[in-house]
């Protein structure tokens, strides 16, 4: 019984894929890994590693657990390396979200920045003069982008134009 050393592995199988469709695995996985924590994330993706590295020997373990039959053991293992690359792309995604000021220093949430340059505001009467103090910025998925409010009115600003304060 490979699968009982794996108890996160065993929670995922049966509260998550059990009654998924098998052609989802992947997206199902990674829709879950998003919703974890990074230390519960970085745990189920080792036992999945630890898994799939040490191989699996008795198959009937994923039929009981996840409703997974397999013929054979290198089928269960590719399987595995799905839904390894899944968490994988998962884990990665705080990596991505990192927005930098145009010195190279990370913006975070509710951060202070100063503009460097005149920038024009469209659909707007007056600009953005250099210097302007922007306070509580927000990040967007776009790490290029921050959103912020400047005299009332919510503008979208790239993060090249911008200095933290």
């Amino acid at each position: 019984m490979a699968l009982q050393k794996h108890p996160k592995l065993i929670l995922f199988l049966n509260s998550v894929i059990a009654d998924g469709d098998p052609e989802k695995d992947s997206e199902t996985a990674q829709h879950h890994a998003s919703t974890l924590s990074d230390s519960d994330l970085l745990a189920l993706l080792q036992e999945v590693r630890s898994l799939r590295e040490s191989g699996v020997a008795d198959l009937t373990d994923f039929g009981t657990e996840a409703n997974r039959w397999f013929t054979d053991s290198k089928e269960a293992s590719v399987w595995l390396k799905m839904i390894e690359v899944a968490f994988e792309g998962a884990s990665n995604r705080d990596e991505v979200r990192v927005a930098l000021d145009c010195n190279g220093t990370p913006l975070n949430e509710e951060d202070s920045v100063t503009v460097i340059k005149d920038l024009k505001v469209k659909g707007g009467s007056s600009d953005l003069k250099r210097g302007t103090l922007i306070r509580k910025i927000r990040l967007t998925p776009d790490p290029k982008l921050i959103e912020c409010r400047v005299d009332g009115s919510v503008l979208v600003l790239k993060t090249e134009f911008l200095k933290k304060a």
